[in-house]
């Protein structure tokens, strides 16, 4: 049965707080370097898992998640161009793997090569399982190039397929902002906080909504929630800062 490496990594950032690493007498077995390599990805030891994962490539080199596995381990550690030897690679033992297309638009995006991005993107548009990670980069190209429209199409098109995705959240809750439509940009944001109680951004978004729309004693719990999150939010931080003084400026 194809199991998506993505689903797999996933699982493993869940339980992630509660595993080691896989000590075993036999190190020529490559699922043993594999489990490894994805407990030191979910720990943040990034380095560590590119090495347990080339071992794992190295012991099974026809296996195609392996490969994507450490690709995505290059990429989250800055190494680009080996991320996208070994996804290109990963694409030749198995095109049928469309998701990868969608890691490698990715690493487009961020070059600033939008054409391949896009192309890439696109291609992954077709695997039906994992839909939200193309059409999130899509979004964000949209966004860059000024077609709103098209990239609050493709945002709605995230949240519809994995209503968790709190960036695409965030991203079309400020683009119906931006063109006045405060109360539905409202619902996003709320809708994007049950799944999300604890991402600081979707509170300060909230709170600028709420203020706009004369809620003051939301926006307030709003922009207090998002700092005790993230102490740091200079954005909420001014915008409590603003709303106090609104507050005390009205008439007793």
């Amino acid at each position: 049965m194809r199991r998506h490496i993505l689903f797999m990594l996933a699982g493993i950032l869940a339980l992630g707080v509660t595993l080691a690493p896989v000590s075993s007498a036999d190190l020529n077995r490559g699922d043993i370097h594999l489990t490894n390599g994805l407990i030191y990805y979910a720990l943040g030891f990034h380095d560590l898992a590119v090495k347990e994962l080339r071992q794992a490539a190295a012991l099974d080199p026809g296996n195609s998640e392996v490969r994507v596995a450490l690709g995505m381990a290059y990429q989250v550690k800055g190494d680009l161009q080996a991320a996208l030897a070994v996804y290109r690679e990963a694409l030749e033992m198995d095109d049928s793997a469309l998701y990868v297309h969608g890691l490698m638009g990715d690493i487009y995006r961020v070059r600033g090569d939008k054409e391949k991005a896009r192309a890439h993107y696109l291609a992954a548009m077709e695997d039906p399982e994992l839909v939200a990670l193309p059409a999130y980069g899509l979004g964000v190209l949209a966004e860059e190039e000024g077609d709103w429209d098209a990239a609050v199409e493709r945002y709605r098109q995230v949240l519809e397929a994995a209503p968790d995705h709190a960036d695409s959240a965030v991203r079309l809750a400020a683009l119906l902002r931006r063109s006045g439509a405060a109360a539905e940009a409202l619902e996003v944001v709320e809708n994007a906080q049950r799944y999300n109680p604890r991402v600081a951004e979707l509170h300060y978004l909230g709170g600028l909504l709420y203020r706009e729309l004369e809620r003051y004693d939301e926006a307030k719990h709003a922009f207090d929630r998002a700092l005790h999150l993230d102490q740091n939010h200079d954005g909420a931080r001014r915008a409590l800062d603003d709303l106090e003084n609104l507050l005390n400026q009205r008439p007793q």
